[in-house]
């Protein structure tokens, strides 16, 4: 017996680093509009699949001619670029079995449907939410949208940004809360095959009021809020976090709790006379 296992690893065009990119890896590269010819060019010699971000907003839902106008534009810019899906988010917060809440299926739906007529073949991509938990007012008929989509991009990362952790600095992604939010869906009924797991290629970067000894640190909040560890944290790209680890105080450390690395620094400030 042969068991198929299908891989997708999703990236976001950045303009600056593309010649950077690991080709053979990636399956789905999620661009905003037109790219240079050999960008083009090289993704489809690997094969893989060039798709349109496209943005659903609260305006859209409102009525059917602001819905039909989003749908006959968003195939224009695919098939004017020539592109090969579509890769839909929407940013915005429901409350589940508001209306909508509703209406966000309903034009999902008739979506799917609008493109699947106009581009045959296209790969059509939703994000979700880190959990079907409806943290944070992030609520969706998640079975009902996942049972028209191609793929469903999970954002496992910021999930501080929902949990009432105290003013402590933490990692974006949790080894434990991305696992629960992913086998919670699974459980909801969503076919694990259609979920990509949604990693951040950054960390957060901290100011420590007080460092404990098990290495955790307490943060410096200026904003007076109970849940500050994700609205204190700066964002660093990888690429800088590399250089900061070799000069850290610590060096690379590892955190039990959060299965996830981190490092501790130190800034001088000298004051002029």
């Amino acid at each position: 017996m042969e068991i198929l296992i299908l891989f997708q690893v999703f990236a976001f065009h950045l303009e600056k680093n593309w010649t950077q990119y690991q080709w053979p890896k990636i399956t789905t590269i999620v661009v905003t509009g037109d790219v240079e010819d050999k960008f083009y060019c090289i993704a489809h010699s690997y094969y893989i699949r060039l798709v349109l971000a496209a943005e659903i907003e609260l305006a859209h839902l409102k009525n059917n001619a602001t819905m039909k106008l989003w749908m006959i534009s968003t195939v224009n810019l695919v098939k004017k670029y020539n592109l090969d899906g579509i890769f839909i988010n929407f940013g915005d917060k429901l409350n589940k079995g508001s209306r909508d809440y509703h209406e966000l299926t309903r034009m999902v739906r008739t979506s799917v449907s609008h493109f699947r007529n106009a581009l045959p073949g296209c790969q059509i991509s939703f994000t979700m939410p880190w959990t079907p938990s409806c943290k944070n007012d992030k609520c969706f008929d998640f079975l009902a949208i996942a049972s028209v989509i191609d793929l469903l991009f999970v954002e496992s990362f910021n999930i501080y940004n929902d949990m009432q952790d105290g003013c402590v600095a933490t990692s974006s992604s949790p080894y434990q809360h991305v696992l629960t939010g992913l086998s919670d869906y699974i459980k909801l009924g969503v076919d694990s095959r259609k979920l990509v797991m949604g990693v951040p290629w950054y960390g957060f970067d901290y100011t420590c009021k007080r460092l404990y000894q098990d290495g955790g640190c307490e943060l410096k909040n200026t904003n007076q809020i109970d849940s500050c560890s994700y609205p204190l944290a700066r964002w660093i790209p990888y690429k800088e976090i590399v250089r900061r680890v070799s000069r850290s105080v610590t060096g690379r450390l590892w955190s039990d709790d959060r299965s996830a690395p981190y490092f501790v620094y130190m800034v001088r400030s000298y004051i002029g006379s």
